[in-house]
């Protein structure tokens, strides 16, 4: 028994090691951020690359904050299946028979977690000075609004087919708020972080910008003509980000790599929903083939399934990998846009752990 665990102990300072070598290989290429590995719900590895922020040069930590972009959507997800819990909707419930003006009668909650809505992409809807006053920061609210008064045709008949979005997510935050009567944030922090013991966790609103706050890393680009990081909401490719900051639902949470150890948790252990649920969650339908809710997914041979997200939204590159047979945990989180992010580098990291 001793031997047993004493081999683990080497096997995973190996493993540690291993990882945090590459993170450095990848820092010299420019990634800044953090990164998280755990086993059997403990933390073999965690890492700081470079700063929170590039004009103060403080270093990153362990408990610092980060934006987590796409990657938001299962908390989102998280909300919804706790509100079908308690009843107060279904997953077959008609988003008009909530928002009561949304113009499209065919599109189902379903069809919005499994991204199989058709509806219209909102970013490019509030780039369009005719349909958003860039001097006001919107909402998700806002968006149904713009939806509502546009009327645009939909892609596709919902539920013919799988085509990533996140302006169902958005819808879905609206939801979250109209049914429950608090607001996303309000909600996300008293039915998930609270209970999750998410502590350090923040949701972006337009009373809250959570970069304003101490150990919240700050999302940057890199300029390549001044040759140096500038704020993201500065860069030109990135100044939606100065009207669309406070939309919640596909983005909008901010949380740390201990945190989000603490969320995996929360879903190994049916914290938050039940085992029934959570297999939902978890699995596919015949449309979208590799999407749960909130999350998408995969088979594979040498870990079995993966319940996997990215995200890229202003200065932020993200990604989480849970893999619930071997329970195994990756975090990446990075407020820099490194590129690699979750190309090579999350690659070569699920290579080290097999």
């Amino acid at each position: 028994m001793l031997s047993t665990l004493l081999a683990s102990n080497v096997l995973n300072a190996q493993i540690a090691k291993r990882i945090d070598s590459l993170a450095k290989a990848h820092q010299s290429k420019g990634f800044n951020g953090n990164v998280l590995y755990s086993k059997n719900d403990s933390i073999i590895f965690t890492g700081n690359y470079g700063y929170i922020d590039f004009e103060s040069k403080k270093q990153l930590n362990d408990e610092t904050v980060f934006e987590l972009a796409s990657c938001s959507k299962q908390f989102t997800a998280m909300a919804i299946i706790q509100l079908a819990e308690k009843k107060l909707i279904s997953y077959e419930t008609k988003v008009q028979e909530i928002l009561n003006d949304f113009p499209y009668p065919d599109i189902t909650i379903e069809h919005l977690l499994r991204h199989q809505s058709g509806l219209p992409d909102y970013q490019k809807l509030f780039y369009n000075k005719k349909y958003w006053n860039r001097k006001k920061m919107a909402t998700a609210q806002d968006v149904v609004g713009v939806l509502n008064k546009l009327k645009l045709a939909l892609h596709y008949e919902p539920g013919s087919r799988y085509d990533y979005d996140n302006t169902g997510y958005v819808v879905l935050g609206a939801i979250i708020e109209k049914v429950s009567q608090q607001s996303y944030a309000a909600y996300i922090k008293e039915h998930i972080f609270i209970p999750a013991g998410m502590l350090s966790s923040k949701v972006s609103s337009i009373e809250n910008n959570p970069e304003y706050h101490d150990n919240v890393a700050i999302g940057h680009t890199y300029d390549k003509r001044k040759k140096r990081y500038q704020l993201a909401n500065e860069d030109k490719n990135h100044k939606h980000l100065n009207w669309m900051k406070a939309i919640i639902g596909d983005t909008g949470i901010y949380t740390s790599i201990l945190d989000l150890e603490k969320w995996k948790q929360a879903l190994r252990n049916n914290t938050l929903i039940t085992e029934k649920s959570k297999y939902k969650m978890f699995s596919t339908d015949d449309i979208s083939k590799k999407y749960g809710f909130g999350v998408a997914i995969y088979n594979t041979e040498s870990k079995g399934k993966w319940v996997y997200h990215n995200g890229s939204w202003g200065g932020a590159k993200t990604m989480t990998l849970y893999l619930p047979e071997s329970n195994e945990f990756l975090v990446i989180l990075s407020n820099n846009r490194y590129e690699e992010t979750y190309r090579s580098f999350e690659e070569e990291l699920y290579k080290l752990i097999q």
